[in-house]
Order: structure tokens, then sequence, then C-alpha cells
């Protein structure tokens, strides 16, 4: 994901197919409200959806000066993430952004070919 003027950009890099079984998804909470919703497809009809930690917009907790924690917002022009999915019946991923709350429309999709 990279950071653009015009708005964020993403572009797939890499897949990789392995053999076995996805165990549970662990459902973590994201405090801030940015994220990516990542909704999963078979056929026509959404079977999936997951939030993601926002790429770009991270939450960073430190320790301050008086030996504290704190938290600060960090801003990146560029990151690397993935989402694991089992593959079987997919055929189509879409990542929609949500900034401060407000999503925006249909971001980017993704077909996936059998």
């Amino acid at each position: 994901m990279t950071k653009k003027d015009s708005g964020n950009a993403l572009m797939m890099t890499s897949t990789s197919i392995g053999k076995g079984k996805m165990k549970p998804e662990i459902v973590r909470p994201i405090d801030s409200g940015n994220y990516l919703i990542v909704e999963i497809f078979q056929d026509e009809k959404r079977t999936d959806t997951r939030r993601i930690e926002h790429p770009l917009l991270k939450n960073v907790e430190y320790l301050n000066e008086n030996n504290q924690f704190s938290t600060q917002a960090v801003k990146l022009d560029e990151a690397e993430f993935f989402i694991r999915l089992q593959k079987k019946g997919i055929t189509k991923i879409k990542i929609i952004e949500t900034i401060n709350h407000k999503t925006s429309n249909q971001w980017q999709t993704f077909t996936i070919t059998p």
C-alpha cells in the first residue's frame, strides 16, 4: 500500500498457496477508526467480512520521558500487509478503506482465478 496525493494505492505483489486448512481467525479489536474492510466473495455472494488495521495509519505505544506509556498516531508513506485466506471457492476480494470511522466507496477489487 502506498500513500498518494489523490488517495492511497493498493497493489497485490505476490500470492502463495500452501496445503492445509486454516485455523479459525482470531478477532482482534481495532482501537482506531482507521482500518480496511476485506469482503470475500464466492461467485457474486459475499461469504465473509474481515477488518484489519490500516497499514499506513498506525497507533504506536511507546515509553515517554516520564517512563509512562503513551500513544502516538503515525502516518506511513508505504507499508506491506498480508491477508491469509482459504482459497477454495473464493472468486473475488473487495477491499474498502475506512478513515476516521468514515468508509469510502469500494476501493479495490481483486479477482481470484482457480
